[in-house]
């Protein structure tokens, strides 16, 4: 089942709770939230309940700002595509933006992830899909099972990401769009603003809107 946590400030990333034979939480807001963000999740899960993986889209602060929390809370590992997940590990304020909103976020642990690589929840099969465009490293993930795209900030249920970041990249972007009109996506959950029913529909606005 997919759960979705609302943003607690409006700054936040959403965030989705994937749940199975084990669970996954994809992205994880500012950290400014941390404590609504696992009172959430244990709402979902209950007291006894795992968090078995923290996978991140990419790397900016508003989507990884609560790992070191959620690692400490849970003792899950956590995840992101391989570039971002450099910049995780290393704590570079710069690449993740959090220098530029005065947020201070530690580096921690997070294990690279690479295009064709699939976590298995048990009802749930994600498959990591390389999407740099916004980021180096950002990676969407694909419910093979149920069609559902967690898409970060590769594109939204109206728009697309920033490319004037610190690693964007427009045509890097469209191609990334351009792979995902070629999957077998239904739902759109997109890192910020609604959730698409019509998932290859926005994916088809957003590559409008990139220049193709």
């Amino acid at each position: 089942m997919i759960h979705f946590i609302e943003p607690a400030i409006p700054f936040d990333s959403n965030i989705y709770l994937v749940t199975g034979e084990k669970n996954a939480l994809i992205d994880s807001g500012t950290g400014l939230t941390s404590k609504y963000v696992i009172d959430q999740i244990r709402s979902i899960i209950g007291a006894a309940g795992s968090l078995d993986y923290l996978l991140f889209t990419h790397c900016h602060f508003d989507h990884i700002g609560s790992g070191a929390a959620l690692i400490r809370e849970f003792g899950c590992k956590a995840y992101a595509g391989t570039v971002d997940a450099a910049a995780i590990r290393d704590g570079d304020s710069d690449y993740t933006l959090s220098k530029d909103f005065d947020i201070v976020i530690p580096p921690f642990p997070t294990e690279d992830l690479k295009d064709g690589d699939i976590i298995d929840l048990g009802g749930h099969k994600l498959l990591v899909l390389e999407t740099p465009g916004h980021t180096r490293g950002g990676v969407c993930y694909l419910d093979k099972i149920t069609g559902a795209l967690f898409s970060g900030d590769t594109v939204f249920s109206n728009g697309v990401g920033r490319t004037d970041f610190n690693g964007g990249s427009l045509s890097s972007l469209r191609n990334s769009i351009k792979y995902l009109m070629d999957m077998p996506v239904r739902g759109l959950y997109p890192g910020h603003g609604p959730v698409a029913d019509d998932g290859p529909g926005a994916i088809k606005r957003g590559l409008e809107l990139v220049g193709d």
